[in-house]
C-alpha cells in the first residue's frame, strides 16, 4: 500500500500545482489588465499636461520659457499631436495687442499716466474721471478704475497728489499744482 500511498499523494501535488498554476496564471491576466489600464490613464495625464503646458504658453509666452517640465513637454508634444489637432499657437488677440509694442513708442507706466493726467487739470477729479482719460487715451489699455484708485491712493501716500472729499465723492489732485503753491 505504499505505492498506492504515493501515488496518491504525487496525485495530490499534481493536483495542487495545478491549480496553482491555473492561480498564478489567473494573477498575471489581471495585473496584465490593471497595468494596461494604468498606462492608458499615465498617457492620458501626460496629454493633458500638455495641453496645459500649451494654453499656460499661449496666455503667458514668458512664463513658460523658465517653467519646469517644459522638456518633458517637448518630448510628450509629438506623442499628442495627432490628439489635440486644433490648438492656438498664438496669444489671444487682446493680449497680442497689449504685448506688441505700439508704433509711437513704449507706453508710460500708469503711475506715469496718472500723474501727467492730474499735472494738466486744474480742477480735482474723481478716480472714474482719471480712468475714463487714461482709457481714452491710451484705446489699447484696457484699465479698471479699481487699479487708477489705488494708483492715486498710491500718489498720495508718497505726498505726489492730495485727496479732498466732498461728501461721498473723493477727489484727487497734484501736491505740485499751481493752486498748492499759492
Amino acid at each position: 500500500m505504499s505505492e498506492s500511498s504515493d501515488t496518491e499523494l504525487a496525485s495530490e501535488y499534481s493536483a495542487r500545482i495545478a491549480q496553482d498554476l491555473e492561480l498564478n496564471t489567473a494573477e498575471q491576466d489581471r495585473l496584465a489588465t490593471e497595468i494596461a489600464a494604468l498606462e492608458e490613464r499615465l498617457r492620458a495625464v501626460r496629454e493633458n499636461r500638455v495641453v496645459l503646458e500649451r494654453l499656460q504658453q499661449a496666455l503667458t509666452p514668458q512664463a513658460t520659457a523658465s517653467a519646469p517640465g517644459t522638456a518633458a513637454a517637448a518630448e510628450a508634444a509629438e506623442v499628442t499631436e495627432a490628439a489635440v489637432p486644433h490648438q492656438r499657437t498664438e496669444p489671444a488677440p487682446n493680449r497680442a495687442d497689449s504685448a506688441k509694442p505700439s508704433p509711437t513708442g513704449p507706453k508710460p507706466s500708469l503711475v506715469e499716466a496718472v500723474h501727467t493726467y492730474l499735472a494738466e487739470q486744474r480742477e480735482p477729479r474723481s478716480a472714474t474721471d482719471v480712468a475714463e482719460a487714461i482709457r481714452a487715451g491710451q484705446p489699447g489699455r484696457t484699465i479698471k478704475t479699481t487699479v487708477i484708485r489705488t494708483t492715486l491712493e498710491n500718489l498720495v501716500a508718497r505726498n505726489r497728489a492730495r485727496r479732498t472729499k466732498q461728501g461721498r465723492a473723493v477727489f484727487y489732485t497734484l501736491t505740485t499744482a499751481p493752486e498748492t503753491g499759492a
